[in-house]
């Protein structure tokens, strides 16, 4: 196991979980939002680096936003910050989904 410190998975955590519940209007809008997180406020990549990394996710079949928070997370905590980023990323959008299709196959029309 690694030897992060708790705090940097908890930031983690919070960021993409915010990323992932406020992040409505596809893959290039949540880039976008990775971007400045990343990049410009928290400053765990370069600008550079961020844009070599989103040019090789566009080689990758399938969405390249949970690619991109996935791989940063990778780089910024290892295996562990891959799993908590990816899981707090897309578990938001599972749960609103979910609570949707319940409403609307009990209430819709």
């Amino acid at each position: 196991m690694n030897n992060l410190p708790l705090n940097r998975l908890g930031e983690i955590a919070k960021l993409f979980f915010k990323l992932g519940i406020i992040g409505f209007g596809g893959p290039v809008a949540h880039i976008a939002m990775i971007e400045d997180e990343v990049v410009k406020r928290r400053q765990w990549l370069t600008r550079e680096y961020f844009l070599d990394l989103l040019g090789a996710t566009n080689f990758i079949p399938g969405p390249n936003s949970t690619e991109m928070a996935i791989h940063i997370e990778y780089i910024y905590a290892g295996w562990l910050g891959l799993i908590i980023a990816g899981v707090c990323f897309i578990l938001p959008a599972v749960l609103i989904t979910g609570i949707f299709a319940w409403v609307y196959i009990n209430y819709g029309t």
